[in-house]
This record gives structure tokens, sequence and C-alpha cells, in this order.
């Protein structure tokens, strides 16, 4: 059973995709995509990104496959509400920031982190959106630095924190921190690259790599083509669903 830990719902402001929850859910099932950890996209461009969670909470009340992932911004007065939210949600396994869109970084979230830690919610670092190449020349987001994120995880041992959205090279360059710190993972939504799958398996980091799909900004069948067809079973497996399983208990 496949679990995608980076799925979006909503809309987009450079690409026309239907982003609407049941065609996301529809769209990831073709593929065998059972368990989706789901986000708002809106929330990367909402001064208070707060607003658009209640989407994904709807969603994961309708249907038992789908996981809200809320986005908060600890720039906000009201974070502390809007985490015990997710916290007294049952079907919320983690949180989202967006630093790169909040005008933040890691190194400023040691108090939010702490709180987080005190709790059973993983933290997922969203280091991009979309690929520099497709921004506008006057919406230009810089990826977030993936060694920042790495100290962050340093600085809280106790807060399971998912890499998200970092390319190859990034996560190929982390190697040494991915193998040393147990509680820092990645997703590879957006590990690119001919044989990027192959590449952070031959790195000897797939038992830290996390399926996702990046869903509808990329493509689901592409995304999920270069997991089966560029690796061989057992690897495939692990990275699909088994470290998921074991890190997030579903």
């Amino acid at each position: 059973m496949i679990t995608d830990v980076c799925a979006w719902t909503g809309t987009w402001n450079t690409l026309d995709a239907p982003g609407d929850v049941d065609s996301v859910r529809a769209g990831l099932r073709v593929y065998g995509v059972e368990r989706i950890f789901l986000s708002p996209l809106a929330a990367a461009w909402r001064p208070n990104p707060h607003i658009d969670n209640q989407r994904v909470y709807e969603a994961a009340g309708r249907y038992p496959n789908i996981r809200a992932v809320p986005v908060l911004d600890p720039t906000l007065s009201g974070w502390e509400r809007e985490l015990d939210r997710a916290v007294r949600h049952a079907a919320t396994p983690m949180v989202r920031i967006l630093p790169a869109y909040g005008g933040y970084t890691p190194d400023d979230l040691d108090v939010f982190c702490a709180a987080i830690g005190k709790t059973r919610l993983a933290l997922a670092v969203q280091v991009r959106m979309e690929d520099p190449r497709r921004q506008h020349p006057l919406a230009q987001v810089p990826d977030v630095r993936v060694e920042k994120i790495a100290d962050l995880a340093q600085r809280h041992p106790d807060l399971t924190t998912v890499i998200a959205g970092a390319s190859t090279a990034a996560l190929r360059n982390l190697r040494d921190k991915l193998c040393t710190l147990p509680n820092l993972y990645a997703d590879v939504s957006q590990a690119d690259g001919l044989d990027a799958l192959v590449t952070l398996v031959d790195a000897e980091i797939t038992h830290k790599l996390l399926f996702g799909s990046h869903t509808p900004l990329f493509v689901t069948a592409s995304a999920v083509a270069r997991v089966v067809n560029d690796l061989n079973d057992k690897d495939a497996t692990v990275i699909l669903s088994e470290n998921a399983a074991r890190i997030f208990r579903v």
C-alpha cells in the first residue's frame, strides 16, 4: 500500500490542473496510492495560511485514507491554537511549514519546534514548492537550505523532521546527517534528474526516504514510475510504504 506524504489540494497560480480533493484522491488511487497526506496549496500565498487548513481537515473527515497535514506559520500570533487543533485531530500525523513563503528560516523555529516536540506530530519543512525555472520572474522564491533543516533536527531530537521537496543533489550532499540523525527523514517529491532515486539508494539512505508525489503540481504517474521502474522491488517497497508505516504508524 503506497503512502504519499506530499500531496496537495487547491489551486496554484501558475498551473491549470484539477486540485480539488476528489480529483487529487482519484488521481492518486489510479496509481495505487492508498494513504494520502494532504496539505492546502493556497496556504503558500496567504497572509494567514491557517485559514486554508479547514479544507484538509474536512477531506480527512470524509475519506479514511486521507490524513490532514495542515500548514502552520510560526510567525503569526495564534500558531499555538492552530497546533493544538492539529494535535486534537486524530487524522493528523504531521504539520507542514513553508519558510520560504513565510519569510523566516529554520534558525527562527526553536520555540515552535520545542512545542511540536511535546506532541505526537512530525514536522515537514518545505524546501521548495516549484522548480525555480518555472517561477515567474517577479515571484522568485529561493529554496530553504537543507543544512539548516538538518541543524534544526539536531537541536530538537524529540521531533521527527521531514525535509520536503529537496533536490537530488541536496539530499545526496546531506547523506551524513540523514544517516546520523535518527529523527531526520526526507521525501523524494522533487528528487530530480536521471537515475535520481538510484543515486539516493546508492548513497545508502533508503531507510530515510519517503514517497511524495507533489500532486497536483507534478504528474502522479511520473512520481510513482521513477520508484517502481528504477529500483528493485525491495527498495521500492521501503520507500513507497514501509518507511511511512514505521515512522507514522499508518
